[in-house]
């Protein structure tokens, strides 16, 4: 058996999506896969292993009344033990036993592109349970990274209502985007916990859907880049975090915009020659750097 799951970028709507407000995501073309094979008639257990781009990262052997009985990272090995007690409890009559498990992404698990949901949306695929459900008892969250494992355009998400409506960007905005990575991995669950703790009126709700509206509407990339600052401006009164682009990229003549949990994964910057924009983000010795179209799906 094998399943696929696209990691996740979320354009606008960043922690407020967490409120209720809508947000506006990008499954990316990198992601996680997972491969479930029959042990040997000899072997017995359930083995389970992680690869990244270049290594092993994770190696886990269970009984298969799913007691460790091996783990390289016994914490981890903890939290994905729970997960399958819950799976196998939801349903009874799934098939588990002597099996091996392999998943394999093909991106830097700092990268902040979903490890985790990614994850979630392989383990519910095969397992035909709701991934909501499943993020629900494990990391927590929006939910729109779950949506965006197995979506295949740009989309529009909420919690209430889930994804909305598909909403792909025209080249003349696309063409002109950059993604940057900042070399901070930032704690989700962390970030998250923070933001809790912020006073959120309608008011502000409001304004971020009507930005995210204005974001799938968008043809012109003066009018994003608008987008763009306007976001930075909310959030940073808000979080009380000084933008990005003030903190680190003054001198950079077009937007810079903080993507996900601000501070350390990605960022999005606009330019109008995407040789030009790289090369700048170069010599700040930010690495790696992609175009849309190369990340994007």
């Amino acid at each position: 058996m094998n399943f696929e799951a696209s990691g996740k970028l979320l354009m606008f709507g960043e922690y407020f999506v967490l409120r209720g407000a809508k947000c506006f995501a990008m499954p990316l073309s990198y992601g996680q896969k997972l491969q479930i094979t029959s042990l040997k008639k000899e072997e017995t257990g359930i083995e389970w292993e992680a690869y990244g781009p270049n290594a092993c990262w994770l190696k886990i052997l269970f009984t298969n009344t799913l007691e460790i009985q091996e783990a390289s990272d016994r914490e981890i090995a903890q939290k994905v033990q729970k997960l399958l007690k819950y799976i196998k409890k939801k349903n009874p009559s799934l098939y588990i036993e002597n099996l091996h498990f392999s998943f394999e992404i093909n991106f830097d698990r700092q990268f902040g592109f979903g490890t985790s949901s990614t994850f979630i949306s392989l383990l519910s695929q095969w397992a035909k349970t709701d991934p909501y459900e499943l993020l629900a008892n494990s990391f927590g969250g929006s939910g729109y990274d779950i949506a965006a494992a197995t979506a295949d355009k740009p989309f529009v998400y909420s919690k209430e209502k889930k994804i909305q409506n598909f909403c792909p960007l025209p080249d003349s905005i696309t063409n002109y985007l950059l993604f940057v990575y900042l070399g901070n991995k930032q704690k989700t669950a962390t970030e998250i916990k923070k933001f809790e703790d912020k006073k959120i009126d309608k008011s502000q709700i409001e304004k971020i859907n009507n930005l995210v509206f204005s974001a799938t509407q968008c043809k012109d990339i003066i009018e994003w880049e608008n987008l763009m600052e306007t976001s930075e401006k909310t959030l940073a009164k808000i979080l009380q975090i000084d933008p990005v682009k003030k903190c680190h990229f003054s001198d950079y003549p077009f937007a810079i915009k903080s993507l996900g949990a601000w501070g350390g994964d990605f960022i999005m910057a606009s330019c109008r020659d995407l040789t030009a924009g790289k090369k700048y983000f170069e010599q700040k010795n930010k690495h790696p750097i992609y175009t849309y179209k190369e990340l994007i799906k």
